[in-house]
C-alpha cells in the first residue's frame, strides 16, 4: 500500500476514509506549519501573527483611522482578541488610539509612524516568510490560489 507524505507525517496506518477528508487534514497540517514558521519569521520584529495582521489592516486604511470593529471584522483569526492585541501594539508604538471627539467611547486605531516603518519592513517576499510554499512554483501556486477562490466563493454568497 501506497503512502503519501501526509499519511506518513501523521503516522496513519490506513487510508483516509475519502479525498475530502485528506484535504481537509493536509490543510489543516499545513496551517500549522505556517503558522510555526510565520511566527519564527516575525518573532524577528517582535511581532506576533495577529499583530502583523493588525498592523497589515491599519497600513491598508493609513493614514486613516479606523474603529475596533473593523479590525475585528478583517482579522483572519476572528478569535483574537483585538482589543488586548491593540493595547500591546499601542505600548510598543506601532500603533495611536485617539477617542473621538463626539463620542469619547468611540476609538479610532492608526498606524503610528514607527508601526508604518515596521510593517513597510517585513519581506513578504522573503523565502522565510513564504514558509512551506516555496516548493510550488509560481504557476503552482496560482493553481493553488484559483482552487482557493472556488472553494471561498461559496463564503462570499
Amino acid at each position: 500500500m501506497h503512502h503519501s507524505s501526509l499519511e506518513k507525517l501523521i503516522k496513519l496506518s490506513t487510508p483516509f476514509v475519502n479525498p475530502y477528508y485528506k484535504a481537509v487534514v493536509g490543510i489543516l497540517y499545513l496551517e500549522t506549519l505556517i503558522m510555526q514558521d510565520l511566527d519564527k519569521y516575525l518573532a524577528r520584529y517582535k511581532l506576533t501573527y495577529q499583530q502583523f495582521n493588525i498592523l497589515r489592516i491599519l497600513k491598508g486604511q493609513y493614514p486613516k483611522g479606523v474603529k475596533l470593529s473593523l479590525l475585528q471584522e478583517r482579522m483572519l483569526h476572528k478569535q483574537s482578541d483585538v482589543s488586548r492585541l491593540v493595547n500591546r501594539l499601542v505600548k510598543t508604538g506601532m500603533v495611536d488610539k485617539k477617542e473621538d471627539e463626539l463620542n469619547k467611547r468611540r476609538l479610532y486605531i492608526t498606524l503610528s509612524e514607527q508601526g508604518l516603518t515596521m510593517i513597510n519592513a517585513i519581506d513578504v517576499d522573503s523565502d522565510l516568510f513564504k514558509s512551506v510554499m516555496v516548493e510550488l512554483n509560481i504557476s503552482e501556486i496560482e493553481h493553488l490560489n484559483r482552487l482557493f477562490d472556488k472553494i471561498l466563493q461559496a463564503q462570499v454568497k
